[in-house]
């Protein structure tokens, strides 16, 4: 066994599982924060901190870019004159957001309806300056190649951070809570990447060092920016045109929905992009493996996504509380929204492949364009006008990247996954809405384990004739990378 656990690691799948269980950290961090937030604060309060940490968010994202991405892949010979441009650089990015943060702290009893808003990203603007920190000691971490110590370190950092944000919330500090969270998480990391990380003697940058670093890092900040558009647009044009309310039942659904679908839609996506790509190594090109790949995981996500939607209007007051029972609708077309992200996450990784990167960003670029005009246009309307008008930018995008990567001789691939995605998503649906019509009431809670129970057992009646082909699936996942000469 202990040989087995040996080669497990060498093969670098060890890496994976801490990579993918980092991951699920975090989103559990931020579900169980969400679950306690939502109790303790009315949906006017989680709207505000939601709008202040968007924006923060954005700030924080930008030093995760750029030189951070320089400084990974910079030869060796010129570590030290690299590194230190790439801190220069990141430290200026990140005074450069932090006082358009402070400038939008003072406007924002102009452009967001409500009080409020100001305080808390005032109160949250100099993080981004640990942030700097922090991503400058995570780039010298990663470029040494220590990856399980720094997935650690994150597990860590998130863990605790929610747990102290947590007992604040049960404390009474109310959103002030969730604003010591973002401190307390980027401080920690500060401490154990400074002492667990590499040292480094810095060299004074070149001439023109730094020039070069914010020069190449000109495109990827725009990357970042359109990717913000795509995911927060909702929020800052709801705080604007509507209330803070308004935004805290936006964003409280949308991170409801993104934790359950995050476990398909994030495995798909990597694990599509790792095993096409080591299908290129070998010189392979099997026709429909993106394809088949989608279908694997849309038969587990597609089903649970759709149940989700069903019953939403009941699930949300039992996990986020009576308060929040407007969020339900909003729940269940974000659901749809992220089925479709699917189909957008195993397209991605193809066309990647292919080299075909430009199509993506090209796709990625109209639909936050369109996501932020038809928010503006829809926010009258409220959460659910601007839910609406996220999910039918998120289809179209889903269906133009699908349109992008599909082949004509990929046809019977196509209708093969259709076929075995389809109809167990029938299946699961089908009998959950026949059973809680059947169903004789009760608590709220019992009255969801009946249509629950059926709709695990519609999905797996539905599912089971596909085996062989969901096996064939799976069979792409196993074949492991070629090894080095």
């Amino acid at each position: 066994m202990r040989a087995r656990l040996a080669r497990f690691a060498r093969a670098g799948s060890g890496t994976a599982l801490i990579a993918m269980a980092a991951r699920v950290s975090g989103q559990i961090a931020m579900v169980a924060v969400t679950l306690v937030a939502t109790r303790r604060l009315a949906p006017a309060d989680f709207g505000i901190f939601a709008i202040a940490g968007a924006l923060v968010m954005l700030a924080r994202t930008m030093q995760y870019t750029g030189p951070f991405e320089y400084l990974i892949k910079a030869p060796q010979e010129s570590e030290g004159p690299v590194a230190a441009a790439c801190l220069a650089a990141t430290a200026l990015v990140a005074t450069g957001w932090t006082l358009l943060l402070v400038a939008l702290g003072l406007a924002a009893p102009v452009l967001f309806r409500g009080g409020g808003v100001a305080p808390v990203i005032l109160a949250l603007a100099p993080s981004v300056l640990c942030a700097a920190l922090a991503a400058f000691a995570e780039s010298l971490m990663l470029r040494a190649g220590a990856v399980r110590r720094y997935y650690a370190i994150t597990v860590l950092a998130e863990t605790g951070a929610g747990l102290a944000a947590i007992g604040l919330l049960l404390a009474g500090w109310g959103l002030w809570a969730l604003v010591a969270q973002i401190y307390m998480r980027v401080v920690l990391l500060v401490l154990a990447l400074g002492g667990l990380g590499p040292r480094l003697t810095l060299a004074w940058p070149r001439p023109g060092g730094i020039r070069a670093v914010l020069s190449w890092s000109a495109s990827r900040f725009g990357s970042v920016l359109v990717g913000f558009l795509a995911n927060y647009s909702g929020d800052l044009v709801l705080g604007m045109v509507f209330s803070p309310a308004a935004a805290g039942l936006y964003r409280a659904a949308n991170r409801m929905v993104t934790a359950l679908a995050d476990m398909f839609v994030q495995p798909a996506g990597m694990l599509a992009l790792t095993t096409l790509a080591a299908q290129r190594a070998r010189g392979e090109a099997p026709s429909g493996a993106w394809l088949r790949l989608c279908g694997l995981f849309g038969v587990l996500g597609w089903p649970a996504l759709a149940v989700l939607a069903l019953f939403a209007g009941r699930v949300v007051p039992l996990a986020l509380g009576p308060a929040w029972a407007a969020a339900g609708p909003i729940v269940a077309v974000f659901c749809l929204a992220r089925m479709a992200s699917l189909v957008s996450a195993v397209a991605t990784a193809a066309l990647v492949v292919a080299d075909r990167q430009g199509r993506v960003l090209a796709v990625q670029t109209a639909a936050a364009l369109a996501t932020a005009a038809l928010t503006v246009l829809a926010a009258p309307f409220g959460a659910l006008g601007a839910a609406l008008a996220a999910t039918f930018v998120a289809v179209l995008a889903a269906a133009a990247l699908a349109l992008a990567a599909f082949r004509r001789e990929e046809r019977a691939a196509l209708a093969e996954a259709a076929r075995f995605v389809l109809l167990p998503l029938a299946g699961a649906f089908g009998a959950a809405l026949a059973a809680d019509r059947l169903s004789g009431g009760g608590t709220p809670l019992l009255a969801l384990i009946l249509p629950l129970a059926a709709a695990a057992a519609g999905w797996l009646l539905a599912a089971w004739p596909f085996a062989p082909a969901l096996r064939r699936a799976a069979a792409l996942l196993s074949e492991m990378p070629p090894k080095p000469a």
